[in-house]
């Protein structure tokens, strides 16, 4: 009995597909990986990213996480490999790095994020009417505007590539107080006025609902065309920011 079922079990494997008795080769999928100093938390790394291909163009972020010593983003769209990675990498406490990538089709590349160090500028300010700020979980949030990505990604329009820099918790008096990164000018973020700025909102910081989500200077010539803060090397102290009309 038992030799009639093991040669019934072996008529049945020899009827199946090929495919079904030995396993395929994993396929391989491109991807570009971003390595990071010993120095540099991941969960401070920041990365935005646009690919070219087949597929036409697709843009993302990375997600943060913490305790890793790199970044992976994967190469392809749709199944479609990509033929061009273009990535704006920002680090807390370093100058944004820009990398343009060739891809081939079954690119695995590895980059290194290396880490310049960036200058800082102090911002201390008021939120008014301090009202806005009386609520307990009221939190500044400031953004870092990247408006000369477009050009680097080689798009017409689209989201605006940003960074969150600093987070505070204004006081009674809607004062507050953060360090902001002062980017090179001749690096790869440029400072100019029109083409990146910082942009200031008020947040509950449980729910994440807004406040107020656009602070503008009352120094008008601080205000960033549109809305926003200009990017200087120095402030004045006690800066005083009102809602912004959006």
């Amino acid at each position: 009995m038992v030799c009639c079922i093991l040669a019934i079990l072996l008529s049945v494997a020899a009827m199946l597909p090929r495919t079904a008795q030995t396993p395929t080769k994993a396929e391989v999928f491109p991807s570009v990986s971003i390595s990071l100093p010993p120095s540099i938390p991941s969960e401070t790394v920041q990365i935005s990213y646009f690919l070219r291909g087949p597929f036409g163009g697709y843009g993302g972020y990375t997600e943060q996480r913490a305790g890793g010593h790199s970044y992976e983003i994967p190469a392809s769209v749709e199944s479609k490999a990509a033929t061009e990675i273009r990535m704006i990498v920002y680090a807390s406490g370093c100058e944004i790095q820009t990398f343009d990538i060739p891809l081939a089709e079954d690119s695995r590349v590895e980059q290194e994020f290396p880490c310049q160090r960036v200058a800082t500028v102090k911002l201390s300010g008021q939120i008014v009417p301090n009202e806005l700020a009386r609520d307990n979980n009221a939190e500044l949030v400031v953004m870092y505007m990247a408006y000369w990505a477009h050009g680097f990604y080689g798009i017409a329009d689209g989201m605006v590539t940003e960074f969150r820099l600093a987070t505070a918790s204004p006081d009674a008096n809607g004062m507050f107080e953060v360090d902001l990164p002062y980017f090179n000018a001749d690096g790869a973020a440029p400072s100019s006025e029109s083409r990146a700025g910082f942009w200031l909102m008020l947040r509950d910081s449980k729910t994440w609902n807004h406040i107020a989500s656009d602070l503008e200077p009352e120094v008008p010539e601080l205000r960033l065309e549109g809305h926003g803060l200009r990017i200087r090397s120095h402030y004045p102290d006690g800066l005083k920011f009102t809602r912004g009309p959006f």
